[in-house]
């Protein structure tokens, strides 16, 4: 079975700053994992490389045999805590953008979910809770 997520001696550096120093892991499919550690410990900047939001300085990433970029982007989400939509974006504008730019994104199926989980589809980014924008 081919590990869902491999880091190979992996290092992120910003200038001297190591976030990420050699770290090698692997996370299986069909398990729950968490990961802890203090702040500037270098959690966010290993999600960040699992979604192709950054590069490693050095080492390779695997998810689930590919290289980060648009084919694992189809298997690997990401919620961050702050958004990075325009505020000014209604719900349905936030859909055409995702359809845009996931090839397998479905309209329909989201339009439904909206629905089931009573959002306007009208309703603009900036005038929603964020619990609200999370759904």
């Amino acid at each position: 079975m081919t590990a869902l997520v491999q880091f190979n001696h992996v290092t992120k550096q910003y200038g001297d700053k190591k976030a990420l120093d050699d770290i090698s892991f692997t996370l299986e499919p069909g398990k729950i994992y968490g990961l802890l550690g203090p702040n500037g410990s270098g959690k966010s900047t290993a999600i960040k490389i699992i979604n192709d939001l950054l590069k490693p300085t050095s080492g390779t990433v695997q998810i689930n045999g590919l290289a980060p970029g648009v084919e694992s982007k189809k298997i690997i989400s990401y919620l961050p805590e702050r958004t990075y939509l325009d505020k000014t974006m209604s719900v349905e504008k936030v859909i055409e953008y995702f359809e845009d730019f996931y090839d397998n994104f479905d309209s329909e199926k989201a339009k439904k979910l909206l629905k089931d989980l009573d959002l306007d589809i009208n309703q603009k980014l900036a005038k929603m809770s964020k619990g609200m924008q999370e759904k």
